[in-house]
């Protein structure tokens, strides 16, 4: 499916149809996006008359800098770097701001050989894994089509002006019969081909459950130490893997706040007996960190339960992902699972990388007078699967 889309996507740059990148979670904004080593007259007067929104060309931003191109100065972290134009013309033309963004994509050419400051806009790229904006998922989507990883973007406007109308967005889609992507979709198709998690290192790991290996990556995704505990599982096997978000209080400290503590226990035990993989995630607190989880805490001894504390807080009621765990099975080679969990998102996330969830396997922990308030809120709130442990129903 991912190939097939790949595929269409670069069919229609090869015959002059742009594509629409939307992000749906920060501007809430829509661009067209095209290969910068592609455009042309007519593309470029499209960008103009339907996109409306500033002509853009972006590149990665160390190439840039490597070449002599030079950022300006911010005060809010924009990453625009100093506008350009190719020839000994004005500039302004289609025709010629084409050429300029065949220029820069042209990575033999350096600032010397453009006039500055000109009338294409030039923007650098970060990384993919530190900023998902439209900058870096054009880039991204080119590089990832086979193209050189240089965008030509355009916000679209509508006719009021109005860079946020996604229904309009819609609209000019249907009419010139345009795909549309999210950043979030790019996002999911670069972490597919990409492998931002190796193995480094391995060792011996003896403990009361077992004898297992404990595994060490090098992590380009988001620089957290996971870790992965494998015990060997017969061949032909499918392993059993749990997916553990970190948790101090209760991992360490045995907190009875929550049943974190008595779940690794009993996953690690399961592991042990049947072979397969724990993957310990370092997303504390649900993804919010060990002092915000303190601060939620605190909000819970008032009464929210602990959906309600971290919105109070200004988070969202669940903020871990798992895209580390996908990339952590995908080093080690594992393509199916079974999952001990009782949490349908994890299933959601790991399906929507491609891993085959043969089944799922309820994990239970210990349940106590401390945290059968945070159980139920679990259950209801959260829609763990829960209503077989006995007393929360």
């Amino acid at each position: 499916m991912d190939e097939e889309l790949i595929q269409s996507i670069r069919d229609d740059f090869l015959n002059g149809k742009p594509v629409i990148v939307v992000d749906e979670e920060r501007e809430i904004e829509a661009d067209f996006v095209y290969p910068a080593e592609l455009m042309n007259r007519q593309i470029t007067e499209f960008f103009v008359r339907y996109g409306k929104g500033l002509f853009c060309v972006v590149g990665p931003e160390e190439n840039l800098l490597k070449r002599g191109f030079f950022r300006l100065p911010s005060n809010y972290g924009a990453n625009y770097f100093v506008p350009i134009d190719w020839g000994s013309g004005t500039g302004i033309s289609t025709v010629e701001r084409a050429i300029t963004c065949n220029k820069i994509s042209d990575e033999s050419t350096t600032l010397q050989d453009f006039k500055y400051p000109g009338h294409v806009t030039l923007i650098g790229a970060k990384g993919f894994t530190t900023r998902r904006g439209h900058s870096e998922s054009s880039v991204e989507l080119v590089r990832l089509l086979g193209f050189k990883p240089f965008s030509c973007i355009v916000e679209i406007l509508d006719e009021n002006g109005d860079s946020h109308n996604l229904e309009y967005v819609k609209h000019l889609a249907k009419q010139f019969k345009l795909k549309v992507l999210t950043i979030n979709q790019i996002w999911k198709l670069y972490v597919k081909h990409e492998q931002l998690i190796k193995v480094k290192s391995t060792a011996r790991l003896p403990t009361e459950y077992g004898e297992f290996e404990i595994y060490a990556f090098d992590n380009r995704l988001d620089g957290k130490e996971h870790v992965a505990i494998v015990k060997k599982w017969p061949d032909q096997s499918i392993p059993l893997v749990r997916i553990h978000s970190e948790c101090f209080t209760g991992d360490t400290l045995s907190s009875l706040r929550c049943d974190c503590g008595s779940q690794l226990s009993s996953a690690l035990k399961r592991i042990a007996e049947n072979g397969g993989i724990l993957i310990y995630l370092r997303q504390e607190g649900r993804g919010i960190g060990l002092t915000n989880k303190i601060n939620a805490y605190h909000l819970q001894d008032k009464g929210l339960d602990t959906y309600e504390a971290n919105i109070t807080l200004g988070f969202k009621p669940d903020e871990r992902d798992y895209t580390a765990a996908y990339q952590i099975l995908k080093s080690l080679g594992v393509k199916r699972i079974v999952l001990l969990t009782n949490n349908p998102e994890k299933v959601k996330q790991l399906e929507d990388f491609g891993v085959h969830v043969e089944r799922t396997e309820r994990l239970f922990g210990r349940v106590t007078e401390h945290n059968k308030f945070y159980l139920k809120t679990k259950m209801v709130r959260f829609n763990h699967l829960l209503k077989d442990i006995e007393g929360l129903v």
